[in-house]
């Protein structure tokens, strides 16, 4: 059986500077699920992935997460009370790792939790430091960003993010501004998440990776998307030139 959508998204389009950078976008990720977005650069990825909690507005359409509906035209001001009860429920992981840098990995962690979630200092602590020893940071908890490496940095930045209990998760090329090493501390991070059921859309060029554990993968190109399926029946068998162009590239 499959389960609810957590995420669902409708007739989605953005126009930035006079450009269409996204024509009408559906899709839907159900709990559990992991949907990896892959197309080329330029295509409207991180747009689209902003868009689900509304870091850009979007023209038309609709993008309703865990029973929670955004709409064009929201402010940030006028809109608060329902961008918040969106924001809440997708945790966001950028490509560079927008940690606080007067705080600790610990601090960071906390931060949400205490000043949003309103925990006390004791509960935020120990919600912190469960997460980052599920990420592989139980020893550098008072460690400040500048001392971590990067994989260290977007590690702390995942925990933080799920340090909100999110219904969905959010990857933005989460691992582009690492090296080959560091990379794949983050990736077995990702990946571990993706066994234990957590629900996430990755963006990401690391097509043999996202084959491994995403549920369905999602080809956009020119604002839509073109292709979409199982990862094995769409990379084995791709339909549309730009999942064809992808594998070569691969």
């Amino acid at each position: 059986m499959t389960s609810a959508p957590v995420l669902i998204v409708r007739g989605l389009c953005t126009r930035l500077r006079g450009v269409d950078i996204l024509r009408g976008i559906d899709f839907s990720v159900a709990r559990g699920e992991v949907l990896a977005l892959v197309g080329p650069s330029g295509s409207g990825k991180t747009t689209l992935l902003r868009a689900l909690n509304y870091l850009t507005p979007f023209t038309a359409g609709t993008v309703e997460i865990a029973g929670q509906r955004l709409r064009p035209g929201m402010s940030e001001r006028r809109d608060a009370a329902a961008l918040r009860a969106v924001r809440l429920r997708a945790g966001m992981v950028f490509q560079s790792f927008h940690l606080f840098p007067h705080l600790s990995a610990l601090g960071n962690v906390m931060e949400a939790p205490r000043h949003v979630l309103r925990l006390d200092a004791a509960s935020a602590r120990t919600r912190a430091q469960a997460l980052l020893a599920r990420v592989g940071l139980e020893r550098q908890g008072e460690s400040f960003p500048h001392a971590l490496s990067g994989g260290q940095q977007q590690r702390v930045a995942i925990a933080r993010a799920l340090a909100m209990e999110p219904d969905v998760l959010l990857l933005d090329e989460p691992t582009s501004a690492l090296d080959p090493r560091l990379a794949s501390e983050v990736l077995a991070v990702i990946a571990d998440l993706a066994a234990a059921g957590q629900t996430m859309m990755l963006v990401t060029h690391q097509i043999a990776f996202a084959r491994r554990i995403a549920s369905r993968f999602a080809v956009l190109a020119d604002g839509l998307i073109v292709e979409s399926g199982p990862p094995d029946q769409l990379l084995e068998q791709p339909q549309h030139p730009a999942t064809r162009a992808l594998l070569v590239r691969e």
